[in-house]
């Protein structure tokens, strides 16, 4: 299969983007620019091809057309779809025959990521996304809603709205990256597939519950499953075990509280799910190789 991997930190260049609905049987005309085009399809079908390839495109499909190849409709149909044109100087094309090595990379970026000190300077894992031709997205609203809001900063044209609205289409290419790579991981015959949605699983559990008081039994409860077994998946996965990468979640929560508000150490502890303040100061010692008073203080 063909991938392209886009490095978003470098901004597109938004060109032109907008919303249209064809209530009435129309067909795409025939064209070749030197521009890449995203279209997401909102309701109805839009028949296109691009070189030789037909594609039918349906509500919630995604399709990115590429610069310098002749696209044209094929067939009538009533449409309602979003487009964005735009050029970028880091897209490439991949080749892969597997995404099992893509997948162990992005486990261990996202291992690196949790680890990594959110106030640094530096981006803990690679700027890049991978993206399919075409593919058919699951929770289609949030690329609707971003859709919408990078098609009001265009045309309203305040003050640097084409670079607010290319920043809102890194973040579609984002979204869409996660979902497509998450998906394909569920549907891989390898063992990545139910390990990785129990470890991914878990994850989101410890970072919506990080504040409150977790226990094992809590999240053999929770997940239905025995606890030894959930952590060793999760170590194989990761790298950590559940309780290591639920203190790392807290500590980092608690540096973020640290930074930016003037609340007593002790509350920090009570408010990322740490009661007690002597092991909290021992546990954000262990992490951060200092206590919270050093630590505030050599952010002064």
């Amino acid at each position: 299969m063909n991938l392209f991997c886009i490095s978003v930190d470098t901004i597109p260049n938004v060109r032109l983007t907008g919303h249209v609905i064809y209530n009435e049987p129309w067909m795409h005309f025939t064209r070749t620019i030197d521009e890449y085009i995203l279209y997401v399809i909102k309701s109805g079908e839009l028949y296109i091809k691009e070189g030789e390839e037909e594609f039918v495109l349906k509500s919630g499909d995604t399709l990115l057309l590429e610069p310098k190849i002749q696209h044209t409709g094929y067939r009538k149909s009533t449409c309602d779809y979003y487009y964005i044109h735009f050029k970028h100087p880091k897209i490439t094309t991949l080749n892969v025959n597997s995404l099992d090595e893509i997948a162990f990379n992005i486990l261990n970026e996202r291992k690196t990521s949790l680890a990594s000190d959110f106030l640094s300077d530096s981006l803990p894992t690679s700027p890049v996304c991978y993206l399919p031709k075409c593919y058919h997205i699951k929770n289609l609203s949030p690329i609707i809603y971003l859709l919408k809001e990078a098609e009001f900063d265009y045309y309203n044209r305040y003050e640097n709205y084409k670079i607010l609205t290319s920043i809102r289409l890194i973040e579609i290419l984002i979204k869409i990256s996660r979902e497509y790579i998450s998906s394909e991981m569920e549907k891989s015959t390898s063992f990545l597939s139910k390990g990785f949605i129990k470890c991914r699983n878990i994850i989101n559990f410890l970072n919506s519950e990080y504040h409150r008081k977790i226990t094992s039994q809590d999240i053999e409860t929770y997940f239905e499953s025995n606890y030894d077994y959930l952590n060793r998946v999760f170590h194989k996965l990761t790298g950590y075990t559940i309780f290591n990468y639920l203190n790392i979640i807290r500590i980092n929560k608690a540096k973020e509280l640290i930074d930016t508000t003037p609340i007593k150490f002790s509350e920090v502890g009570y408010l990322v799910g740490i009661d007690d303040p002597y092991y909290f100061s021992k546990l954000f010692k262990k992490y951060v190789g200092m206590t919270p008073s050093q630590y505030s203080k050599s952010k002064c």
